[in-house]
């Protein structure tokens, strides 16, 4: 592990009042920073670690900070790896060098950080452009004498660029998550500029990938970043419900699945311009009225808790803010 630390140093700790703890993380040989996130969650005495797989993101979501960078380079299986590295160490650490007893984890702000049992690939960057590395440390974070995660604990959340993805990301015996946003093909492509097959064509691939996994990683999470106006209505929730009745109905059906959708109130990213900047935050009716339609139509539906807002939580806003300190001074 040494040679992953050697590989990057912390540049910046970010904390915010609900435990939730940034990282940028600097990568010794060129300079570039990337960003991972510990999410700490009281009620299960663990914590969730949302890491990177590239600097910046070529796939250019309209909503997304990250997307707004453009793509700078992909992330090695190292570099991957150093960031669950370093978030274990601070989890190990921050409690001591903040004159906080060993056995509590609180961070300076009343919560607690606990040590980490699920990571996610949802940060900077998408897998499925960097899927040899991403698969790799994938399979090194559940090998039992590495990192040791549940497979079920690990999950890589792809756009999906084409429907060959899923199969790819597959080779890693963890979770496959699909970030959708809209089932309806206008609306995606408006979020989602750079799709160029149909929402059809992208489920399908996934359904395909899913039938070939064994039984216990055939659950999927679907994933929705809501948006007031755009694509929060009931009639877009009971899209939704109708383009996920395949998975379970109809002689193509995946046996044994287990779908999830996640609900996600967009993060302001405060863009002065593009389609960003006229994005508001869903009203939380709204969110609440899709999810009730969904879990109405028989689908597992949450609705993920907002997170780390003062300490600019959405992907890519921390490294985005240190690029502009830098460029004025």
């Amino acid at each position: 592990m040494d040679s992953i630390e050697e590989g990057m140093k912390l540049s910046k700790l970010s904390i915010s009042p609900d435990g939730t703890t940034k990282l940028l993380l600097e990568i010794v040989s060129d300079g570039l920073e990337v960003e991972t996130v510990i999410i700490p969650w009281e009620e299960r005495k663990r914590s969730t670690l949302c890491v990177s797989s590239q600097v910046g993101c070529r796939q250019g979501c309209t909503f997304c900070a990250t997307g707004r960078m453009g793509i700078v380079r992909s992330l090695t299986t190292s570099e991957i790896l150093a960031q669950m590295y370093w978030a274990n160490k601070i989890c190990r650490l921050l409690p001591q060098q903040q004159g906080y007893s060993t056995s509590s984890s609180d961070n300076g702000t009343g919560k607690m950080l606990y040590p980490i049992d699920n990571c996610v690939f949802m940060g900077m960057g998408e897998p499925a452009d960097n899927a040899d590395s991403v698969v790799e440390a994938a399979k090194i974070m559940v090998d039992v004498n590495m990192f040791s995660l549940a497979p079920r604990r690990v999950t890589i959340s792809t756009i999906a660029p084409n429907p060959e993805v899923f199969s790819t990301l597959s080779k890693a015996p963890v979770v496959l998550a699909w970030s959708v946003h809209s089932s309806r093909d206008k609306i995606r492509r408006q979020l989602v500029p750079t799709t160029k097959h149909t929402m059809v064509e992208l489920r399908n691939g996934l359904m395909e990938a899913l039938k070939g996994r064994s039984k216990r990683l055939r659950n999927t999470m679907l994933e929705i970043a809501l948006l007031d106006g755009i694509n929060d209505s009931p009639e877009d929730a009971e899209h939704l419900a109708e383009f996920c009745r395949p998975f379970f109905e109809g002689p193509d059906a995946v046996k044994g699945i287990k779908l999830t959708v996640n609900l996600i109130p967009w993060n302001d990213i405060s863009a002065s311009s593009g389609p960003a900047s006229t994005y508001r935050q869903p009203k939380m009716e709204r969110v609440v009225e899709y999810q009730k339609i969904l879990v109405e139509n028989g689908i597992l539906c949450f609705v993920r808790t907002t997170r780390g807002d003062e300490e600019n939580a959405a992907c890519g806003m921390l490294s985005t803010a240190k690029r502009k300190i830098k460029a004025v001074n």
